[in-house]
């Protein structure tokens, strides 16, 4: 049961340092991209505009690129350094980056129905094209009806970090099948010479 709970406080953990780095540093990861696009004549927006238009695809492509990050081997290092640390890195059966995009999308999915536009009506129904452009769209395809104070909030906290953990989780997914797990068939290569 330990067990459990703590691989459950792993990806809780994955989830709160990746809504606290959206919430609190996005401009580091999208400052020099839109350094970049100024540069080059990509873009003619603003620093606060260019980040809440560009940052779900900047966030995710991190993601995806944090994903291939063998960080596994990372643990294997310091057990192999300090062997009284091996209780406290000791690898999972099966990694917390696998399911740490599950209590960001639950929590996603939740703000996702619970969210009313301003100018729906308890006689009309649900505006599901609204919905998408508010959580995905970029702040020029928002309406009066979908942009309110809530919505960069929503984007740093709710659909940035699902979209970081879910790319990485595809990433680590990836490269498991092609690269091969961390502690998997490792070739003898002292006796081939």
């Amino acid at each position: 049961m330990f067990h459990i709970a703590t691989w459950c406080a792993k990806c809780l953990f994955l989830y709160l340092l990746v809504a606290l780095l959206a919430y609190k540093f996005a401009w580091i990861f999208v400052l020099p991209l839109w350094s970049i696009a100024i540069k080059m004549h990509w873009t003619t927006e603003i620093k606060p505009v260019f980040l809440l238009n560009h940052f779900l695809v900047i966030f995710t492509i991190l993601g995806f690129l944090c994903g291939l990050i063998p960080f596994g081997r990372l643990g294997r290092a310091i057990t192999d350094l300090a062997p009284g640390a091996a209780p406290l890195v000791e690898p999972d059966r099966v990694p917390a980056i696998y399911w740490a995009w599950l209590p960001v999308s639950v929590a996603f999915l939740i703000r996702l129905f619970t969210w009313q536009s301003r100018n729906s009506s308890v006689f009309g129904a649900n505006n599901s094209a609204g919905r998408v452009v508010r959580f995905f769209g970029s702040l020029n395809a928002q309406s009066p009806s979908t942009l309110d104070a809530l919505w960069a909030q929503d984007r740093l906290l709710f659909t940035g970090p699902m979209l970081f953990l879910t790319a990485c989780a595809v990433a680590v997914v990836l490269r498991h099948k092609f690269i091969g797990k961390p502690g998997g068939f490792r070739p003898d290569l002292t006796n081939a010479l």
